[in-house]
């Protein structure tokens, strides 16, 4: 009876062994706490005027179009508003100071000392197209955003975007006017490919 008793005592400790063994193979898994968290990268600028829209090719009306759909989406991002009535003030005073200067050749420092913000953004409008055909209408715009520093003029921030889409209608009337809703929708999926490249700002925990 104990010869039985001693053997099956060693049964079960060289089960125990071989389990013990086994899982020493297991491979190693980092627990979640473990794993470093990634750096968001942030940009040195809170405050950002908006400049009117440079127009290379296109209408003012895309151009308009254009700058209010990057002040939503700029908020949305972090960035508080800066109301264009206090950019477009501070651009009509310096013209009359300097004879006619466009916003696109106004220097960042000019505008962060009279505004008191940290950065200024300027937009060219490279393409704005609706090309109309039999029965429908494919429509594009790209534009560059590039947002400078005003403590140095460097920029801090440059984003070339385009976006591509295309309106239908039976009749012309219809064509045109469903076409103007693409338009609008196609200039917002530009801002939109701008802002998911640009870091969040720093009210975006």
């Amino acid at each position: 009876m104990t010869r039985f008793r001693l053997s099956g005592i060693i049964t079960v400790l060289t089960l125990g062994l071989m389990i013990i063994q086994g899982c020493s193979y297991l491979p190693f898994t980092k627990k979640a706490d473990d794993d470093p968290q990634t750096e968001v990268r942030k940009l040195d600028a809170r405050l950002i005027a908006v400049l009117p829209v440079d127009i290379k090719t296109g209408d003012r009306d895309a151009a308009r179009m254009l700058r209010e759909k990057l002040f939503d989406e700029l908020y949305f991002k972090g960035y508080p508003k800066i109301p264009f009535e206090l950019v477009d003030a501070a651009l009509a005073d310096i013209r009359k100071r300097d004879g006619g200067a466009s916003g696109s050749t106004v220097a960042p420092q000019v505008i962060g000392s009279m505004l008191g913000v940290d950065a200024v953004m300027y937009t060219t409008l490279l393409e704005a197209n609706t090309k109309y055909r039999f029965v429908y209408a494919p429509v594009s715009v790209a534009a560059v955003f590039e947002l400078k520093s005003v403590k140095t003029g460097d920029t801090i921030w440059k984003f070339a975007s385009k976006a591509e889409d295309r309106g239908y209608g039976v009749t012309k009337n219809g064509l045109e006017l469903g076409t103007a809703k693409i338009f609008e929708d196609v200039v917002h999926e530009a801002v939109k490919k701008a802002m998911e490249n640009m870091p969040d700002g720093q009210g975006i925990r």
